[in-house]
């Protein structure tokens, strides 16, 4: 029986040891990581750059208001910097809403 046995053993491939799953099963779950963080690292990088050009586009715009809000007016109080601050953020939360009304 015994000669039986060893037989079958050197048959059975080294492959199937204990040792050898655990060291499989590392592979792949580290293969499994390695593409969790491709994807992960690939949007994020995408949401960065498009957040990226977004601060591009308001120091853009913030040029132009300033200008547009300095030829209306020779007025530089803080007061009335303060109601163009108001002004400026109630106007920024209306068009968030509406853009976001448009989204969904």
């Amino acid at each position: 029986m015994k000669e039986v046995i060893n037989k079958v053993k050197r048959l059975i491939p080294k492959s199937f040891s204990p040792n050898h799953w655990k060291k499989e099963s590392r592979k792949i779950i580290f293969r499994h990581e390695v593409i969790n963080f491709t994807k992960a690292f690939k949007q994020n990088f995408v949401t960065l750059m498009i957040s990226s050009l977004g601060l591009l586009v308001a120091l853009t715009w913030n040029e132009f208001w300033k200008g547009w809000v300095s030829s209306l007016s020779t007025e530089n109080t803080l007061s009335y910097k303060f109601l163009v601050a108001i002004g400026t953020t109630l106007f920024a939360v209306i068009l968030t809403y509406f853009f976001s009304k448009l989204k969904d």
